[in-house]
């Protein structure tokens, strides 16, 4: 019994010495060697001869903040949203052959697929799209501002450019139609685009969205209500109609910067890299390294 007792004593040992500390870690979440080596081969895939150490471990450090900063806000992150989001990946993939030799990298590895392709991948997909650009509350001082820009201009149509820019917004005037798209106002008139050159599909919709919008308004009259786009907040106001086109007056608001809101979060996340000749490449190679919290 004693022996026996000494031989499992001497093995858990012996896990516990091949146990290899992580190379970095960011807040919560640990980088080892092995994910490094799995990202450099997955970077390799998107990126030939861009396979490097301090490229994985900017990838990884870059997605594990997106990730941290989605937990401070309160959002779940967990296996099961990994899960989910390697099914999206699978069923929306635009490129099933470069997935698959991503996969490839990782053969039965499913563990380091998740944490190392999965994670990165929907950290930044939700943390943007889902989170950053549709929150009331962190778009809600270009919201008041597009507010209160249409309260002004609803008392006063006429002097929808000046209140504009006593704003500080840009006022333009576009050509809108559905054939052509939505193009600036004065460069319809310097030129004309080449022959048999379709409009880009989503100019096209916004097009098509804008002309509801209008089409049955008065010469002169505002749009009563604010479009909500990806990238911000606009008025608009119907000047009239050249044939089939729309002439229409716009001013938009942008949404707020997101490398800007995002390192007012991230840069209080601690960054601690073990590796002092890694360091030392992805401090000299990567710009945005001079925000981090480096312990």
């Amino acid at each position: 019994m004693g022996k026996r007792l000494a031989g499992l004593l001497l093995f858990g040992a012996i896990l516990v010495g091949c146990k290899k500390p992580p190379v970095a870690q960011v807040g919560s979440i640990p980088i080892t060697e092995d994910d490094l080596t799995r990202r450099m081969k997955v970077s390799e895939i998107y990126y030939p001869k861009n396979g490097q150490r301090y490229v994985a471990l900017a990838q990884l450090i870059q997605s594990y903040l997106n990730e941290e900063v989605l937990k401070q806000l309160g959002y779940k992150v967990d296996q099961s949203t990994w899960e989910a989001e390697s099914k999206r990946i699978d069923q929306n993939t635009k490129s099933p052959e470069q997935l698959q030799k991503i996969k490839d990298v990782y053969g039965l590895d499913h563990q380091g697929y998740i944490k190392t392709f999965i994670r990165p991948v929907y950290a930044e997909r939700y943390l943007y799209n889902e989170v950053f650009l549709k929150s009331a509350e962190i778009q809600k001082e270009e919201r008041a501002k597009a507010d209160t820009f249409m309260r002004e201009v609803q008392a006063a149509p006429d002097q929808f450019s000046k209140i504009a820019e006593k704003m500080g917004l840009k006022p333009g005037r576009l050509l809108v139609s559905e054939k052509e798209g939505i193009q600036p106002y004065e460069e319809s008139k310097r030129k004309l685009p080449p022959a048999g050159r379709p409009a880009e599909p989503a100019g096209l919709e916004q097009a098509k969205f804008m002309i509801d919008k209008v089409k049955n308004l008065s010469p002169g009259q505002i749009d009563p209500e604010i479009i909500e786009w990806q990238e911000g907040y606009q008025a608009l106001r119907m000047v009239g109609k050249e044939g089939e086109a729309y002439v229409i007056e716009s001013v938009s608001v942008p949404k707020k910067d997101f490398s800007e809101w995002f390192w007012s979060s991230a840069s209080k996340i601690p960054i601690k890299i073990v590796d002092p000749a890694l360091k030392a490449e992805l401090l000299k190679q990567v710009n945005w390294t001079s925000k981090l919290k480096m312990e």
